[in-house]
Order: structure tokens, then C-alpha cells, then sequence
């Protein structure tokens, strides 16, 4: 089965988005990686997922996107755009791993890795 692992919270503002959820919240924000800051949202044992705040495009104030782990995103690309998905950002490489973006039919943005 194909799962969320990862959430990204966009804001024009991530120092303040990272501000509020760390205070609000009690969520340990790490320092950040191509304007990425990876967020601890809880203890491992615990049910839930963690993330990163990161700076939006300047054309989008703020969204929340999910990333979905998969066993082979080139597979995974193909089989979203056969059922209606739209391709943003193809198949990266992060060393430890591979990233893509893609909107589905309804046009909501969301990611897929794949660890190495």
C-alpha cells in the first residue's frame, strides 16, 4: 500500500508559519535544506506523520501538500497520468532518494518518493 509519510506546509513566511506551529504546537523544526525545514511533529511511537515548513512560489501564499511513498515513481508517474493526473515536476534525484510532483485530475498538487 501506498502511504502519506510526509506533509509540507507552504507559506510566503516560513519563518513565521515555523514561529507559530513550534510554539503552538511543541513541533521541532530543523535548519533548513533548499528552503525546506524539516518538522519533527511528535514521538515516534506516536500515530501521525512528520514534515517541513517550506517557502511557497511567489505566486501561491500558502498550501498544504502530502507526499506519498511509493515503490517505483517512474511507474507510479505513468499510472497517475494514464488516470488523469497532470505532471509538474518530474522524477528528481536527492541521494537518498526521489522525489516528483504532480496534480491529480481535480487539480490538487501532491508528491511521491521513492527511497533508494
Amino acid at each position: 500500500m501506498n502511504r502519506v509519510v510526509l506533509f509540507d506546509l507552504g507559506s510566503q513566511d516560513p519563518e513565521g508559519a515555523i514561529h507559530f506551529y513550534s510554539n503552538v504546537f511543541d513541533w521541532k523544526v530543523g535548519d533548513p535544506n533548499w528552503d525546506y525545514w524539516p518538522t519533527t511533529t511528535g514521538s515516534s511511537h506516536a500515530a501521525g506523520i512528520d514534515g517541513g515548513i517550506t517557502r511557497s512560489p511567489k505566486d501561491i501564499a500558502q498550501r498544504v501538500q502530502v507526499t506519498i511513498q511509493v515503490e517505483s515513481i517512474q511507474e507510479t508517474i505513468s499510472k497517475a497520468v494514464e488516470n488523469g493526473a497532470k505532471l509538474d515536476m518530474d522524477q528528481m534525484d536527492f541521494g537518498d532518494f526521489y522525489l516528483a510532483y504532480l496534480y491529480d485530475p481535480q487539480g490538487i498538487r501532491f508528491g511521491l518518493i521513492q527511497y533508494k
